[in-house]
């Protein structure tokens, strides 16, 4: 029995209560580092969201922003810190849930293999 009421899983979804979290910590994990990365990879998502995003993200240690340059103009990038690197397992699990219950796209079986080796390289899992 589960005590005080807590439920591990909802306190952690109250974490990640944002839509593009997960976009952008895979983004990261799979290189990029930059705000017009995130972007790029994330056409949809406006500057405004994408600006809050990064800095909830830094705010409840997810993220760290380091400023690379300050002249001329600054420049920054975004890196995952232990915390944010936990989340490998997180993100590779979405991924194996996709391609197991919902595929709408209808990868075939090699395709498939190829983008969950992809997958597990950039997040770093071991099977």
């Amino acid at each position: 029995m589960i005590e005080n009421n807590i439920c591990p899983i909802g306190a952690t979804l109250d974490i990640f209560n944002r839509k593009w979290i997960f976009c952008i910590l895979s983004c990261i994990f799979r290189g990029m580092k930059h705000f017009s990365e995130f972007k790029k990879a994330n056409p949809t998502i406006s500057n405004h969201i994408l600006a809050e995003t990064l800095k909830y993200m830094e705010e409840i240690g997810l993220i760290e922003k380091i400023i690379i340059r300050t002249s001329p103009k600054v420049q920054t990038e975004y890196n995952l810190t232990d915390k944010g690197k936990k989340t490998n397992r997180i993100l590779y699990e979405f991924v194996v849930y996709y391609f197991d219950e919902i595929n709408h796209v209808g990868f075939d079986d090699l395709q498939k293999d190829e983008i969950l080796l992809e997958y597990r390289k950039a997040f770093h899992i071991v099977t």
